[in-house]
C-alpha cells in the first residue's frame, strides 16, 4: 500500500492546502502523500532564495546512483557533511528534512510553530538557511541550500519504506536541470541543458506539462465504470507509490464501482486516513492506456476540494511513471516518455489484508549448523549449548501488523493488529525486507500464505490463501 507512502500530494489534498501565519511570515503548508498520506511543503510567502547546484570538476552531466524501495525513489544525499538518504519527489516544493537528524549539523537556524495542520497543537519546525547539501559522491552541490526541517518525532517514513529516510528532495531541483530518471538500472542522469542530454529524443514520446506552484500536471483520461473521464488533471507524483489516486468528489458524476475495498491508506498529521480501492477499466496518459490498474479513493473528509488547483482530479503515481524512461524538462515545460522493460508488469496489490510496518530491531536466534563456540561474525555470534544444539543470535529487522482489513483473508485467519511477525512461509521475517514481505503478500490470487506471529510471549500460527479483493470481471 504505501507510504505505499506517500509521497504523494499535498496538504492541499487532505485539507491542509493554507496560508498560515509562522512566526511573523506566511507559508503555505501542503502535502499528500497516498502511501503515506503524510509529507509536507512549504512556501514561503518570502521566497526562499533558489537553488544553485554545481556539477562537480565544471561538467555537464552527473549520474546518480538510486535506491527504489516500494516505487519511492532514494538517493544519497551529504547534508554539511553528514551521510542521508532522501526521497525523490514531484509532489513537494522545497528540501525537507525529519528530525530524527542531529539539528547541529544545521546551520542557521531559527524555531517555528506550523499552524493549521490538521492538529489542535500545531507542528513544530525549523527553518535553516545556507546548508551545504551534496547529492551522490558531491557530484552536485549546493552550497547555500535552504531546507525546512519537521521535528514532530512521531513523523516516520522508514517505518513505513523499511529504510533510513531522512527527508525529501522536492521539486525545485528539477527546476534548473534536465533530470532523467532510469528505473531500469537506477540511476538518475542530470543534465545542464537538454543539449548534453545524451539520449536520441525522438525515440521518446514528448507530453505538455502544466506546471502549477513548480508542480507538474498532465491531462489523462480516465476509464471507469462503462465513462470516459477526458482531460482530468492529474499531479506527476514520484512521492505516490500507487498507480493511481482519485479524488472521487472531483469529477462530475463519477462513481467507485464494485468491487471496492475500504482500508487504511496511510498516515496523516490529523491521524490516520481511510478510503476506499477498486480496479478501473484503465487510464491513459499521452499515447499508452493502461488496464485493469487499482486506484486510492481518500475519504472526502480527509480533504478540501476546494483547496486542490484548478480542474485537479488525482495523482499519477510511481507504479505508473517507472514503466518509463523519463526525462524532466521544467524549463520547457515538458516530460520525454519511452517504455521500458516494466512497461507490461501486472498492478499488483496487497491479497491478504495486512498492512505491515518496520518498527525497529530485536534479537533473533536461529539453530546453524556451525561448529564452533563462541564464534563471532557480522552475522552475529554462534553459541554452543550442547553437543547437537547450535544457535546464532543476530540482531535483525523487526516488523508488526499495523492494520488488518476486516473480511480480509488474514483477518478470518485470526492474525490482530499488533501481532509481530515471525515467520512467513518457513522464513524469518527478520532476514527479509519490508519490500519482500510485501511482495509475498501479494504474489498471487490463492497464493498460500503460513504465518508465524509473536502475540505477547506466544507463538501463533496461521495459515490462508491470498484473494484478489478487487477482481474486475
Amino acid at each position: 500500500m504505501y507510504i505505499k507512502p506517500t509521497l504523494s500530494d499535498c496538504f492541499e489534498a487532505i485539507g491542509l492546502y493554507k496560508n498560515v501565519p509562522v512566526s511573523g511570515t506566511h507559508f503555505q503548508f501542503f502535502r499528500y502523500f497516498v502511501v503515506l498520506f503524510f509529507s509536507v511543503i512549504l512556501q514561503c510567502h518570502t521566497e526562499t532564495k533558489a537553488q544553485q547546484w554545481d556539477f562537480k570538476g565544471g561538467g555537464s552531466r552527473v549520474v546518480i546512483p538510486i535506491d527504489i524501495t516500494n516505487h519511492i525513489i532514494m538517493l544519497p544525499v551529504q547534508l554539511n557533511g553528514e551521510q542521508l538518504t532522501f526521497i525523490l519527489d514531484t509532489g513537494v516544493k522545497e528540501t525537507m528534512l525529519f528530525g530524527a537528524v542531529d539539528s547541529t549539523i544545521l546551520r542557521n537556524v531559527s524555531s517555528y510553530s506550523f499552524q493549521g495542520l490538521g492538529v489542535d497543537q500545531g507542528i513544530e519546525g525549523l527553518l535553516s538557511l545556507d546548508n551545504a547539501l551534496a547529492i551522490g559522491d558531491s557530484m552536485l552541490i549546493d552550497h547555500h541550500h535552504d531546507l525546512y526541517v519537521i521535528t514532530d518525532s512521531t513523523i516516520n517514513l522508514s517505518k513505513n519504506i523499511g529504510v533510513p529516510i531522512h527527508g525529501v528532495l522536492g521539486s525545485s531541483f528539477f527546476q534548473n536541470h534536465i533530470v532523467r530518471i532510469d528505473y531500469i538500472r537506477k540511476k538518475l542522469h542530470v543534465f545542464k541543458s537538454l543539449d548534453d542530454v545524451d539520449k536520441d529524443l525522438m525515440k521518446y514520446t514528448t507530453v505538455k506539462l502544466d506546471l502549477v506552484k513548480d508542480r507538474p500536471f498532465v491531462d489523462v483520461t480516465i476509464s471507469s465504470g462503462g465513462r470516459q473521464f477526458e482531460k482530468s488533471r492529474m499531479l506527476i507524483d514520484l512521492g505516490n507509490s500507487d498507480p493511481l489516486m482519485v479524488f472521487s468528489s472531483t469529477l462530475q458524476d463519477y462513481k467507485i464501482s464494485k468491487p471496492y475495498v475500504y482500508e487504511f491508506l496511510g498516515q496523516g498529521f490529523n491521524g490516520n486516513i481511510y478510503g476506499k480501492r477498486n480496479r478501473i477499466e484503465g487510464v491513459t496518459v499521452a499515447k499508452w492506456n493502461f488496464q485493469r490498474l487499482f486506484v486510492s479513493y481518500p475519504d472526502t473528509n480527509s480533504y478540501s476540494a476546494r483547496r486542490l488547483v484548478e480542474r485537479r482530479v488525482g495523482s499519477v503515481g510511481n507504479q505508473i511513471m517507472a514503466r518509463f524512461d523519463v526525462i524532466f524538462d521544467y524549463a520547457d515545460s515538458v516530460m520525454y516518455l519511452r517504455k521500458n522493460k516494466m512497461f507490461g508488469d501486472p498492478f499488483n496489490i496487497d491479497m491478504s489484508g495486512l498492512e505491515v510496518r518496520h518498527t525497529g530491531f530485536s534479537w533473533l536466534k536461529s539453530r546453524t549448523g556451525a561448529k564452533s563456540l563462541g564464534a563471532t561474525s557480522n552475522e552475529g555470534t554462534t553459541i554452543n549449548l550442547g553437543d547437537d544444539v547450535m544457535y546464532q543470535i543476530e540482531l535483525v529487522p523487526a516488523y508488526v501488523i499495523q492494520h488488518v482489513r476486516i473480511g480480509s483473508p488474514a483477518y478470518l485467519a485470526g492474525v490482530k493488529e499488533g501481532d509481530s511477525i515471525y515467520k512467513i512461509n518457513g522464513k524469518y521475517a527478520g532476514k527479509m525486507t519490508l519490500e519482500s514481505i510485501k511482495g509475498r503478500l501479494q504474489a498471487r490470487d490463492q497464493y498460500g500464505i503460513s504465518l508465524e506471529v509473536k502475540r505477547g510471549e506466544e507463538i501463533f500460527k496461521f495459515r490462508f490463501k491470498l484473494v484478489d479483493p478487487i477482481p474486475l470481471n
